[in-house]
Formats: structure tokens, C-alpha cells, sequence
């Protein structure tokens, strides 16, 4: 009888605790990655392959990549094959490793012979001895209901997000376990309260240390067919996917050396959070093409477990002003034709190197065999090569608003302009030629002379045969002088029927060169107004202040909030020199403009 009941009880225990994993007769692959190719704002496109035996034309594997959304592709090596279907889910696997936990060492020694020490608070200790049929145990999915907090905030084309909480039904396998351990003796079955359990001495000479864990993982299927049947042999098959976590960031060299030669190195920093890369081709691009489905992860990643509905099944949010999830969804559902910046911010794990921009072909820089392990960074020769340079001294002049518009401007903003005028001083910068064979991607350098380091500056995307200034720093051997006055005042200029001021200044620009070898200057002077004349053979050209590419982040002021009238009557004027001048001398560069003011 006893026997019979042990029995019955061991049953039970195994089907409630240790249940097998059905396994899948279809063969395991391991993928391993091939090809990289890493864009500067951590994205990269993976190539994987594997060879893989097909059953019924299936073969599957572990390795799930978490793919930008639209961005995943598997194949066949074999040019007569193709995937005809791939499945992603989940798998329950059992795993063995070591019991942390005494309750994982009853479990793990369920069946064996043991003595448990029994001792209930102001007594004492009691031991029984018998079998130990381990803790019932039981799982099921419990439905939770769960909030989360999405915060205000711009999305990838630049569309205002509300802050809002999102309620999701949540669905979980929860795990309840019994509060007292079984043992089995000539009495029949003690339940004795985990609480009240002091020590447990196995008697068996084979006890177990080891414990068996459930847990479910990711899997992709493929089904491989060949002339529409499937596969029933080996094969190679692949996979390429754009991914999130490796970056490479730009790092430069520049060694000034004598006859207007400078030396120019190009390394790459590799940062690696995607997975171990070996023996694989690398390529690092030049450029960052668009991807609009960046922030969106595709269904194929598996990556929201739990979800009772993924957000994949969600409807956008009303009023037009939610994510990029709903702009997508909004998109898709009409089958509008869109034309939107899709230029999301930059990503983190670095510095922000300022891009090329969308219009810039790309070009590939290219390292055979590298290997990096996931979590590791690195950091790879790219190119060398001496190029022919010259020395520039250049020197700008802001367009500060009239003081008659001051009012417009509050205290934090006055500081702004009284630095942005300071600032405006004579800058050393060396002018390169990209003489080599290919184009020099935006990065920081740093820039060396007779083994002395000069500063470290940017150097911005230059292509074969252009040229690029790169600062080094302010010319303290150049005097610089700016005056300017007023020459006159017309009241009542009638424009479009409104009445306005006409002010007219005179300005002059004087550069002393205090070096004793000639240097070449350039000098721009930026105007709120309109530039009439200028001496010296200055180029005066008349910008738009919202277009125009000089008009950059050092002049914010031209889009703060003026009168309505303001550049209705009043264009941006730019004049700009250049001039060579001699050890010991000065030159003189003058200009007169105006600009209209309304009472």
C-alpha cells in the first residue's frame, strides 16, 4: 500500500513540477554574422548565415535579431531556393544548473531518502525521517492590468506628443507554490510547513545538486522550398536585418608638417552592444541615410512578451498628435503618400557628430576579418594620407539687431548678443585639400605641429578634391578693430503704405598683422540691413535669413520673436574680403548701410 501511494504521490509531483518539453524534431541552427555594415547614428545591417538540415523544409533557430521595422529579409544561399515562409515564437526549453535555494534542493531531490528537523517556536527540535516527495507546485496566467506613462515630447518628424497613460491588459504565467514539503514515512505522508523547517539531512548517497528550469525563449522557423517543394536536404541559409547597437565614431589626426603638407589619419571607434562579431567584413558609411521606421521594432523581434494584444493591434491616438506609431498606422491604413522628414534625433551611446546630411552619397570604408566581442569596443585604421594645406585667418562679424530693437530683447538674450560679439575675433584655421582617394566623413580632430598639440577642432565632410577649413585658434597675433556710427536719420519713408525711419551707418573693419610673416585674411560681415557700398573689393550678397546656410545656430537671434514688419522691410546683408597682408601692416575694409525702423 505504501509503495502504491508513493507512487501515486511521485506522479503527481512530476506532472505538476517537472514536466517534459515537447521537442521539436526540426534541427537547431546557429547563425553566425558574416557581414556589418554601421552607420554613425548606431544603426547597422547584418548579414547572418548558417547551414542547416531541413526537415519537411523547415530548420529553425535561437539567434533572433531585434530588426528596425520593415528591415527584415532571410534567404537561401542556393540560387534555385527560396524561403517560402518564416514563423517567429516562443519555445519552452529546460535548463540545468546548479539549486540556489533550499526549496530548490527539495525539489531537485524529490524520491529520496531524507530527514527533516521540525521545530515549532518554544519547543523542541522534532526529526522525521522518510521520502521526500518535494512542494506542490502550479502555474497558470493571470490577468494583470498595467499603466504606463508615455511623456510630452516631439516625435521622429517633429509632431508635438501629448504626455498621456496607457492601460494594457497584461497577460502572466504566475507560479504559486504549497507552503509545507511532503515526506512519506511507514505513517504515511507528513506535511511539515516550510516556516517551520530548520534543516533537511539527505540520506541517499546520489542526492542531486542540480536543478531542472523551465523557460520559454525565442525561435524563428524557416520553410525552404525548391521549385515549390520543400527542401528535404542540407542547405545554407541567411538572414539580414537592420539592428540598433553598433556605432562607429569618427576620430582624426592632423599632423602639420613643412612645405604646406599636413598628414591626415582617420581611425574608427566601433562600439559594440548587438552581439560577438568574428572573422566578419566591416563596413563603417559614410552618411546616414533615412530610416523612417527607426524607432519601430519589428513584430519578427518578439519583444512584447506578455502583451494580451502587442502594440502592433493598438489604434493611433485622437487628435493627430501622437506618435510615430500613429503616424505609421495613419499612413499605412490610408495608403497616403507621404513626404516628411524622418530625421529622428540622434542616438545615444556617444557623442553627437553632426551629420552629412540625407542629399551626400554614401561611401563605405571597409575592414576585412574583424572580430569584437558584444560589450567591447575597438578601434580601427581607416586611411592616411598627406594632403596639401595653407593657412587662413579668417574673421566674423555677427549681425547684432539696431538698438532701437533692443526692447524686444530680455536680459538672457542681451547676454547672448554681448558674447556672440566678443567672440568675434580673428581664427587661425588651416584649409585642406582632399587630395586621396576618398572623402573624409564629419568627426573631431586633433591637430598636432612639430609634435606640439595645437587644439582639438571638426573636421566636416569633405569630398575627393574639395576642400575643408578646419579652426585651430584665435589669432592673438591679429589686432582686429571694428567701429561704426551713424550718418544720418530719413523719417517718414513710406513702405506699402506704412510710415518707417530710414538710419544710415557708416562701418570700417581694420585688421593689424603683428606676425612677422604676411598671412591671408578673410573677413564677413554680417548686416540686419541693407549693405550699399563696401571698399577693398568686398562681395556684398543679400541672404535669406531663414535659408541661407550662414545663417546658422552662432546667429540665434534672427529667429527670435521680431515685429511682424521687421524682415517685411529689412533683408540680411553679408559683404566678405579677402586680402593678403604683410608683416607689420594694416588693412582697412569700410562699408555703408541701412536698415528701415517703425515707431
Amino acid at each position: 500500500m505504501c509503495r502504491t501511494r508513493l507512487v501515486l504521490y511521485l506522479s503527481v509531483l512530476l506532472v505538476l513540477c517537472v514536466t517534459p518539453t515537447l521537442k521539436s524534431e526540426v534541427t537547431e541552427f546557429e547563425a553566425r554574422i558574416t557581414d556589418v555594415t554601421v552607420f554613425k547614428d548606431g544603426h547597422a545591417l547584418v548579414m547572418s548565415k548558417a547551414k542547416a538540415e531541413f526537415q519537411d523544409g523547415w530548420c529553425r533557430t535561437r539567434d533572433v535579431p531585434v530588426p528596425v521595422l520593415g528591415t527584415f529579409w532571410a534567404f537561401a544561399v542556393d540560387k534555385n531556393a527560396k524561403v517560402e515562409r518564416v514563423k517567429a515564437g516562443f519555445v519552452e526549453i529546460e535548463e540545468e544548473r546548479p539549486c540556489l535555494s533550499f526549496v530548490e534542493m527539495i525539489q531537485a531531490n524529490a524520491g529520496k531518502k531524507a530527514s527533516i528537523v521540525e521545530k515549532f517556536d518554544g519547543s523542541d527540535p522534532v526529526t522525521h525521517e522518510g521520502r521526500l516527495l518535494g512542494i506542490l507546485e502550479h502555474e497558470a496566467e493571470k490577468e494583470l492590468d498595467t499603466t504606463r506613462s508615455i511623456p510630452a515630447g516631439r516625435d521622429a518628424w517633429g509632431n508635438y506628443r501629448r504626455a498621456e497613460n496607457v492601460s494594457e491588459a497584461e497577460v502572466r504565467n504566475v507560479s504559486s507554490r504549497a507552503s509545507f514539503v511532503m515526506l512519506e514515512s511507514a505513517d504515511g505522508v507528513r506535511l511539515i510547513k516550510l516556516e517551520n523547517v530548520k534543516g533537511i539531512n539527505l540520506i541517499d548517497q546520489d542526492f542531486s545538486t542540480k536543478h531542472i528550469e523551465k523557460k520559454k525563449v525565442r525561435e524563428i522557423s524557416m520553410r525552404v522550398v525548391e521549385k515549390g517543394r520543400p527542401v528535404k536536404k542540407k542547405g545554407e541559409v541567411g538572414m539580414v536585418y537592420l539592428q540598433r547597437g553598433i556605432r562607429w565614431i569618427p576620430s582624426y589626426t592632423i599632423e602639420l608638417i613643412d612645405g604646406g603638407k599636413a598628414k591626415v589619419s582617420l581611425k574608427g571607434v566601433i562600439i559594440n552592444d548587438v552581439s560577438d562579431l568574428e572573422n566578419v567584413n566591416l563596413r563603417l558609411v559614410v552618411g546616414v541615410p533615412s530610416f523612417v521606421m527607426k524607432d519601430n521594432i519589428s513584430p519578427m523581434a518578439l519583444r512584447e512578451r506578455g502583451l494580451k494584444l502587442s502594440s502592433y493591434f493598438q489604434p493611433p491616438s485622437r487628435g493627430g498628435q501622437g506618435s510615430q506609431h500613429d503616424y505609421l498606422f495613419n499612413a499605412m491604413m490610408s495608403q497616403a503618400v507621404v513626404r516628411r522628414d524622418a530625421a529622428g534625433p540622434p542616438s545615444p551611446g556617444g557623442p553627437d557628430i553632426p551629420g552629412e546630411g540625407q542629399t551626400e552619397d554614401l561611401f563605405l570604408y571597409e575592414v576585412k576579418g574583424f572580430s569584437l566581442e558584444k560589450g567591447e569596443r575597438a578601434v580601427v585604421d581607416l586611411i592616411e594620407v598627406t594632403v596639401p594645406y595653407e593657412d587662413v585667418y579668417t574673421w566674423d562679424i555677427p549681425s547684432l539687431p539696431p538698438r532701437e530693437m533692443w526692447r524686444h530683447v530680455n536680459r538672457d538674450q542681451q547676454k547672448q548678443l554681448a558674447a556672440a560679439l566678443s567672440a568675434a575675433k580673428a581664427i587661425h584655421k588651416i584649409r585642406l585639400t582632399n587630395t586621396g582617394e576618398v572623402p573624409w566623413t564629419t568627426g573631431p580632430a586633433m591637430i598636432f605641429k612639430d609634435g606640439a598639440l595645437l587644439g582639438q577642432q571638426l573636421v566636416t565632410y569633405t569630398s575627393i578634391k574639395n576642400e575643408v577649413d578646419v579652426p585651430v585658434t584665435v589669432a592673438t597675433d591679429l589686432n582686429t578693430k571694428k567701429e561704426e556710427s551713424e550718418t544720418g536719420r530719413t523719417p517718414n519713408i513710406k513702405i506699402s503704405g506704412d510710415s518707417y525711419t530710414k538710419v544710415s551707418l557708416h562701418g570700417k573693419l581694420t585688421i593689424t598683422n603683428f606676425k612677422d610673416t604676411a598671412v591671408k585674411v578673410e573677413v564677413k560681415r554680417m548686416a540686419m540691413g541693407n549693405v550699399t557700398s563696401a571698399t577693398a573689393d568686398g562681395k556684398i550678397v543679400r541672404v535669406n535669413a531663414m535659408e541661407d546656410s550662414s545663417i546658422d545656430a552662432r546667429y540665434p537671434w534672427h529667429y527670435w520673436s521680431w515685429p511682424w514688419w521687421w524682415y517685411g522691410v529689412n533683408p540680411i546683408s553679408k559683404v566678405t574680403w579677402k586680402k593678403t597682408i604683410k608683416a607689420g601692416e594694416s588693412a582697412t575694409f569700410e562699408y555703408d548701410w541701412y536698415y528701415h525702423y517703425r515707431h
